[in-house]
């Protein structure tokens, strides 16, 4: 899957169900040209990670409420086969402890039905991949995002570096509007390693000044002129601008001042970063302050159920972005139309407005009207016949030299917000891309639904990928 210097995980397939594959930024062709051309963050989340790909379908049933799924058509018994010679092997090699947890689990078939609480039953399928993360680095599963099967829910899953091989199983709630036999092909989830070593502290704008003015300065009379007839492609060249500095400034022998405390560019900065924690500053502008989230809870060699990270002091940090304005919204095929609550989002837009007065001056808010224009609307659609619009968090993300951040989308009813990766040492913004599935009936956001969780990650793992492990008869 990649050179042996990008691999950062190691991978054994028990069972040839499934196969970890890379996408293709443009999704084999599938994105729309104007995409294609000019939004670096969607093709970059597009491409990102390592989908977890069926070779063989699944089917999952639901009855009486309970989840039941298996091999759909003539290989079941195959599989079976497979699985039942799999497990002794994986025991007497070491991969899986004798009567642990993971081999009663595994033991019952390639999938078995779990519960949280009082929630709906969701199905743990077992992918035959056994997976173990390089030093330092932890693995993250989650959805398939901008191309999945709508009809299913992945649960986020985070497996640690503590040296052992571990089942690779992709945990699956089917939504209610899924037909009672749902056929399951290709890719189902996502999975990418990720540095945990990160700090995220929250600022006001006053105290990241030069966050505010990159946004001014992105957003100028220029860009606004230019946008009207034609994309711009201004963000792909300042984040190729940047890099060419930051290539520059290592060839000469320094990091640059920002750089000089929190690491490198490029490769460096991840490995730079590996020896201490990484600092990301999360930078309010407005209203509804994202969250500061920490996974406290991973998936180890202990068994399927997740349990307290008992390691070193090591959490994987992230930033939840809920919404600020309840809205409504309505694709007719032609015309998406976004109808926020107007009060609200009058209210928000103002006390922006005051954040980046009392950080630099009335007489910068009269010089760069466009810009805290384009912010405090809150809402950009897209052009004519596409089921998409941006929503604009009122914060910034501001990431070490060499590190970007992922977004990735949370979902909601006749709603996808979308996956992307953002060059967040060079472009602050984290804009929510939603993609309406619904077709004639409005899709409603109310206030505080989730809509982003923000991931810094070192860009030297965006497209990182494995070594392949055999059986040791093998």
């Amino acid at each position: 899957m990649a050179a042996a210097g990008d691999a950062r995980f190691e991978v054994l397939d028990a069972l040839g169900l499934c196969r970890l594959t890379r996408r293709t930024g443009d999704l084999d062709g599938a994105v729309p040209l104007r995409v294609a051309k000019a939004c670096v963050p969607l093709l970059e989340g597009n491409a990102f990670g390592l989908q977890i790909t069926l070779m063989r379908p699944i089917e999952v049933r639901r009855r009486l409420g309970s989840l039941r799924a298996e091999p759909a058509g003539d290989h079941g018994e195959a599989l079976a086969r497979a699985h039942r010679a799999a497990l002794p092997r994986l025991v007497s090699q070491g991969f899986l402890e004798p009567e642990g947890a993971w081999h009663r689990a595994l033991r019952g078939g390639l999938a078995w039905t779990c519960r949280k609480g009082l929630g709906p039953p969701r199905v743990r399928l077992w992918t035959g991949l056994l997976v173990r993360p390089d030093r330092g680095l932890w693995l993250r599963v989650a959805g398939a995002a901008n191309r999945r099967n709508v009809l299913i829910e992945v649960s986020e899953a985070h497996l640690a570096d503590d040296g052992a091989f571990v089942p690779l199983v992709v945990e699956l709630r089917v939504r209610d509007e899924a037909p009672q036999r749902l056929r399951l092909e290709g890719e189902i989830a996502c999975i990418a390693p990720v540095l945990p070593d990160v700090q995220i502290e929250a600022c006001v704008l006053a105290d990241a000044p030069e966050v505010g003015r990159a946004h001014a300065e992105f957003y100028d009379a220029k860009y606004f002129a230019v946008k009207k007839g034609q994309v711009t492609r201004k963000y792909r060249r300042l984040v190729g601008g940047a890099a060419a500095r930051r290539s520059a400034s290592a060839d000469q022998g320094g990091a640059g001042e920002e750089g000089a405390g929190e690491g490198s560019a490029g490769e460096g900065s991840a490995r730079e970063g590996r020896a201490g924690s990484a600092r990301v500053r999360l930078v309010v502008a407005g209203p509804a302050a994202p969250e500061i989230a920490e996974v406290t809870e991973v998936t180890t060699a202990a068994g399927p159920d997740p349990v307290p990270w008992r390691g070193r002091a090591r959490r994987l940090a992230s930033i939840v972005v809920r919404n600020a304005v309840p809205f409504r919204a309505t694709f007719d095929g032609h015309t998406l139309a976004v109808a926020p609550e107007a009060p609200r989002l009058a209210d928000g837009a103002a006390a922006v407005e005051r954040t980046f007065a009392q950080a630099f001056g009335d007489d910068f808010i009269a010089a760069n009207r466009g810009a805290l224009w384009y912010l405090t609307k809150y809402f950009t659609p897209h052009p004519p016949g596409e089921p998409h619009f941006f929503v604009k968090p009122w914060a910034f993300t501001q990431t070490p030299p060499g590190w970007s951040s992922l977004l990735d989308g949370l979902h909601g009813d006749g709603y996808d917000v979308m996956r992307g990766v953002v060059a967040t040492d060079a472009f602050f913004a984290t804009p929510a891309v939603f993609h309406v599935r619904r077709l004639g009936a409005p899709i409603e956001v109310p206030e505080g639904a989730p809509l982003l969780r923000i991931v810094p990650i070192p860009r030297d793992l965006l497209h990182a990928g494995f070594r392949e492990v055999r059986f040791l008869d093998g």
